[in-house]
């Protein structure tokens, strides 16, 4: 890739810090997010005081960057670790923290005695999904140049070469980001200048997944190269965002997980970790009190939703347990949906939720048919879910309303049960009319509703025409 621009700001000026790192701004700015990222990896943000980000900007609420990459640099200016943080075309994100292979930390002044580029240098295991021609096997390789060398005193040229090695270490891929021209400071620009930049590049952005698709359609058409099936990410990398239905089950069993929580015999605590930022990612749950004739577990259970799929396929089963039983015994990483530090409390926890099948319904006599036509689709659902690609055993147990379904009906206000219940309902019937794809019922619903309004306006116009005549018609118009 050649880039006749380098684009570049300190950190702390950078806008739209939601696109960068985790996903959500969690009210911070790009310094904020990047030092809670470094604690998570067990870093101390004060060791990088200095930072850099080399990416593509947003423009027109639109932003696609396949790798950003962020410079970090110690007290001494000297830069000691990056971060590659990659995005697939499937809106998933992994964030790769590298240190470099050999890092000697030096003096300032050793630093600006140097007379030779500073390369750094870090492989690291692949265990993100990037092609759909290549598996997650294999390892990267990145030589990179410090572009601001000898101690943040210049402004470089961009240089990085990533390597894709296969799981024999045979290199597969190269390919090469740098600067063919001297950077650009905006700071220093006019008006006009600014313009012209921006005229210059403002359709890269847009361009950028179009030519991917291309290139892919070469790949596949012309050499005919092998087509690996999409995983699921695994925990350590950011999934998809969810869709609207997933937010709105995610909602009803963040407050089922709460309850459940509370009214439990099992002394616990549950921190509950989810892919949607809204209204919070992280949760802990507690019990009111401890049973003292109960084992006590010190540390909490930990619940990591990975993929936003996991609220989706969860509110299709009938038990919860049998649910997250599956998921659990599965030995398939690329079919996981979340993880779990303690499976056998966690699973002890939702053998509890049959309680909610004795919970009093107190839904309305107008909400009976659609809740009656919820437990018709569960005992009518498809032997096999269209939607998942997985062959692992679905519920064989009696269907009828869920654990789930049972708790919005009668725990819920009366809005998002009925939210909740819809949205079941939606996925539950694209299993049995649209290969388990809500969008294609999505599409049909506005097909049929376009249709239908094209049919009363016609129907309006020829009675108006069979009132009044044709001069009726000439008057209205």
């Amino acid at each position: 890739m050649n880039s006749n621009r380098l684009y570049y700001l300190d950190i702390l000026s950078l806008p739209m810090s939601i696109d960068y790192l985790e996903r959500g701004g969690r009210g911070l700015d790009l310094r904020g997010k990047l030092n809670f990222y470094l604690r998570s990896q067990d870093e101390d943000p004060q060791d990088y005081p200095y930072a850099y980000l080399v990416t593509a900007p947003r423009f027109l609420g639109y932003s696609f960057n396949p790798v950003s990459f962020w410079y970090l640099y110690s007290r001494q200016k000297e830069m000691v670790a990056m971060i590659l943080e990659v995005n697939n075309t499937f809106d998933e994100r992994r964030l790769y923290f590298l240190k470099g292979s050999a890092s000697n930390q030096q003096s300032e002044s050793e630093l600006l005695a140097k007379t030779t580029l500073t390369k750094f240098n870090d492989t690291w295991p692949k265990d993100f999904h990037v092609s759909p021609f290549n598996s997650r096997k294999g390892s990267y390789a990145l030589s990179a140049q410090d572009p601001f060398t000898p101690c943040l005193s210049s402004i470089g040229r961009i240089d990085n070469t990533i390597t894709l090695n296969s799981s024999k270490s045979h290199a597969k891929l190269v390919a090469r980001i740098f600067s063919a021209q001297p950077a650009v400071d905006p700071a220093t620009l006019d008006y006009w200048a600014k313009f012209r930049f921006v005229a210059s590049w403002w359709w890269v952005g847009f361009v950028t997944f179009p030519r991917i698709v291309k290139e892919a359609g070469k790949l596949f058409f012309r050499r005919k190269l092998h087509v690996w099936y999409r995983p699921e990410v695994l925990k350590e990398s950011i999934g998809r965002q969810a869709t609207k239905d997933e937010i709105v089950i995610e909602r009803t069993f963040r407050s089922f997980l709460r309850s459940l929580i509370a009214s439990s015999d099992i002394n616990c605590h549950l921190k509950y970790v989810s892919p949607i930022t809204t209204p919070s990612a992280e949760e802990n749950f507690k019990l009111k009190s401890w049973n003292v004739s109960q084992p006590t577990l010190q540390e909490p259970i930990v619940l990591k939703v990975i993929t936003p799929l996991f609220y989706s396929r969860a509110a299709r089963y009938t038990h919860m347990s049998e649910f997250l039983t599956n998921e659990i015994l599965t030995n398939d990483d690329k079919d996981r949906t979340f993880f779990i530090s303690h499976p056998k409390f966690f699973l002890e926890l939702f053998e509890e939720s049959r309680a909610i099948g004795r919970l009093t319904a107190t839904y309305s006599v107008t909400d009976r048919p659609f809740w009656s036509f919820l437990r018709w689709l569960r005992d009518h659902r498809p032997s096999s879910r269209h939607n998942e690609q997985s062959s692992r055993a679905s519920d064989i147990r009696y269907f009828g309303l869920s654990e789930l379904d049972r708790y919005a009906m009668c725990r819920e206000p009366a809005e998002k049960a009925g939210q909740y219940r819809n949205t079941v309902m939606k996925l539950l019937l694209s299993d049995i009319l649209a290969f388990g794809s809500p969008e294609i019922l999505d599409a049909v619903g506005y097909i049929v509703r376009v249709s239908l309004s094209y049919l009363v306006v016609v129907g309006v116009e020829s009675l108006w025409v069979w009132i009044f005549g044709e001069g009726g018609k000439t008057f209205r118009a």
